[in-house]
């Protein structure tokens, strides 16, 4: 969907190869149902070794967890938009929606679904390491139920800072 960086959070992303980003929040079915569903900015496919959809929400900053209950209701929105954003791109893969037809990318109406390793990944801009754990468990915890459903690995739920998301290849990749 595009080739073009992304700047979401002070954040730039990409760009990744042409049909392996599906921005979501800007889809003409999310922008058609959107009133009061909670999304993430966008899905990025990468196809080494097995295919894998990393579901992204970019945040500049996030609540301490002492800052009950702010911290609870951030986490919480997280878990929503990643839950929603896999919820939603099934939907659109099954074509559940009229105006999907054509704006899911070539390469991942090709996917088979039951091969997809999904990610569910929120990236704070400028946070310090020592304070990623904390927050990573909390939404595990959260997403506990969609983990459940859609038989994930914990390891699936990866909350990162802006430099390990470099390091991982997530802010752009060669998809080889």
């Amino acid at each position: 969907m595009t080739t073009e960086p992304i700047l979401e959070s002070g954040i730039s992303f990409g760009p990744y190869p042409s049909g392996h980003c599906f921005y979501i929040e800007k889809s003409k079915t999310y922008l058609a149902i959107q009133d009061g569903v909670k999304i993430a900015e966008f899905l990025i496919l990468t196809l080494n070794n097995r295919p894998r959809i990393w579901i992204i929400e970019a945040k500049s900053s996030s609540p301490r967890p002492e800052t009950v209950p702010s911290f609870d209701e951030f986490l919480q929105e997280i878990a929503d938009k990643l839950s929603n954003s896999l919820n939603l791109y099934v939907a659109v893969y099954l074509k559940r929606h009229p105006s999907t037809c054509s704006e899911l990318p070539i390469p991942f109406q090709l996917l088979d679904l039951d091969q997809i390793e999904f990610r569910l990944i929120l990236i704070i801009k400028n946070h310090q390491v020592s304070w990623l754990p904390p927050l990573q468990d909390e939404l595990k915890k959260k997403l506990k139920v969609t983990l459940k459903i859609w038989d994930l690995a914990p390891t699936s739920v990866l909350v990162l800072n802006e430099d390990l998301a470099k390091e991982s290849q997530i802010l752009a990749f060669d998809n080889k």
